[in-house]
């Protein structure tokens, strides 16, 4: 298959392969990532395509491919630049929790804003201290759980 025949096909069936995938209930954002990956094998091995015309079919098969690789070995499977899928279970708020618990109640709620993603200035004004003070209350607050996780 000749370039601008793989590129001719990419323009009108990268969106039906997208299609395809939500239509097997795939996330928007995850199935445009497979039909990218999924052309993007389709191009390495165009040369391998006997029937042109079949090229949307032969797509959307190695997208199904993949999508299926994603879920048999519950890891991520390389698709480009993204490696973090949606099914997949961030633990790391587990460990926050946990580390908050060890906090006292003035170094816990400071630290929770931070978490919150206010800056030390919007906690300063709310709290009626410089940002300076809020730093320091923070610097504080993390060598105490330093401490108390570390023993």
């Amino acid at each position: 298959m000749l370039p601008e025949q793989y590129a001719q096909a990419f323009q009108t069936g990268f969106g039906l392969t997208r299609r395809f995938l939500i239509a097997r209930g795939v996330q928007r954002e995850d199935a445009e990532e497979i039909a990218q990956a999924a052309w993007v094998r389709g191009w390495e091995y165009r040369d391998q395509l006997r029937a042109p015309e079949l090229v949307g079919f032969w797509v959307n098969s190695i997208a199904r491919n993949l999508l299926r690789a994603r879920f048999r070995a519950h890891t991520e499977v390389w698709m480009g630049e993204r490696w973090d899928p949606a099914y997949s279970m961030s633990l790391e708020w587990i460990d926050v929790a946990r580390m908050l618990n060890f906090c006292s109640e003035r170094d816990r709620a400071l630290l929770e804003q931070i978490l919150e993603g206010y800056s030390a200035e919007e906690i300063a004004q709310t709290v009626g201290i410089t940002s300076t003070g809020i730093r320091v209350r923070l610097l504080r607050a993390r060598q105490a759980l330093r401490r108390r996780i570390a023993a």
